[in-house]
């Protein structure tokens, strides 16, 4: 399916309809049986998510299947080049949806803020691809739930509810993608590393950096996340790897602290040469990170991992 990441048709943004007072992400429905994906956690912010999430995408995209990406909560800002051109809402998966071979629409993303300057502590909310005022932020792609009036947090949690629900029905593999680091925020509070990501069922990767790897901050990641989210854990994704034997060290103190395995080392991919975040450059982009992804193992240790509802560390060993 060829990507189309700059479609500017009309979106269902303008038809939206608000979901029921007081629904909550947590009460949903079960995800449907049989669904399969991944969830893709970080240890903290820039560690490489996405390029580890656009990989994955782009690789299943190539074999046939119907993937699609899903972030309920993304942080944009004007110095990120992927997707310039388009209205800010969509800006948050574009790179993503281009790897999947899907139009970025905002079931994909329900909640985003855009910064009008990189570390603006505050930004333009956005749900369903509407501007609905401006809130706070914490940190790096950081959107602190328990921050926002009681009316627009329960708005912002139906909205990724209705995404979420929207697009499970339409694609029977979904990459769930979390947002800055989980635990960074109270698990309560963390719509996209906890609240969603617990609802969703998927299998749970955390990705780390290989250059800046803290054993001890991972050893503190089971008492980060909720029993739900912990029974999911698959292990770690090992980014951004330039020196392998200090890479294969990292990934010995990792397993040492926490007990799960570096399930995959992922080689530093910089950029393409130019990078302007074009629907061209963006191809290139989703090419790359698909060959390292490939390459690091990490599509046969996914293509074994359980279907959503389970998802125990002795699923791959």
């Amino acid at each position: 399916m060829q990507s189309r990441p700059c479609d500017h048709g009309r979106d269902d943004a303008a038809g939206q309809r608000p979901g029921k007072g007081g629904a909550r992400v947590t009460k949903a429905e079960p995800t449907p049986s049989g669904r399969q994906g991944v969830t893709v956690l970080g240890m903290s912010a820039g560690v490489g998510k996405t390029g580890v999430s656009i990989g994955i995408l782009r690789n299943l995209s190539r074999r046939g299947t119907r993937c699609a990406p899903f972030k309920a909560v993304a942080v944009v800002t004007p110095d990120e080049y992927a997707g310039r051109s388009l209205p800010p809402w969509r800006r948050g998966v574009v790179q993503s949806c281009a790897a999947a071979g899907v139009a970025p629409h905002w079931w994909h993303n329900p909640v985003l803020v855009d910064l009008s300057a990189p570390h603006a502590p505050e930004g333009d909310l956005y749900v369903r691809g509407r501007r609905v005022g401006r809130v706070p932020v914490t940190g790096a792609d950081r959107l602190d739930l328990g921050s926002l009036p009681d009316l627009l947090r329960r708005r912002c949690q139906e909205a990724v509810e209705e995404g979420f629900q929207r697009l499970a029905a339409q694609v029977p593999w979904l990459l769930v993608e979390g947002a800055a680091g989980v635990g960074d925020l109270p698990a309560d509070a963390d719509l996209a590393n906890q609240i969603l990501p617990e609802r969703a069922g998927l299998p749970v990767v955390v990705v780390t950096s290989s250059r800046h790897p803290d054993p001890d901050d991972a050893s503190r990641l089971a008492d980060r996340l909720t029993p739900a989210l912990r029974a999911l854990l698959l292990g770690f994704v090992l980014n951004r790897v330039s020196d392998r034997p200090a890479a294969d060290a990292a990934a010995g103190r990792l397993t040492r602290a926490t007990g799960l395995p570096v399930l995959a080392r992922i080689t530093d991919a910089p950029p393409p040469i130019g990078y302007d975040g074009s629907p061209e450059k963006i191809d290139l982009m989703c090419e790359y990170r698909a060959a390292c992804v490939g390459e690091s193992g990490l599509m046969r240790l996914l293509g074994a991992a359980p279907l959503a509802g389970t998802g125990p560390v002795e699923a791959l060993r």
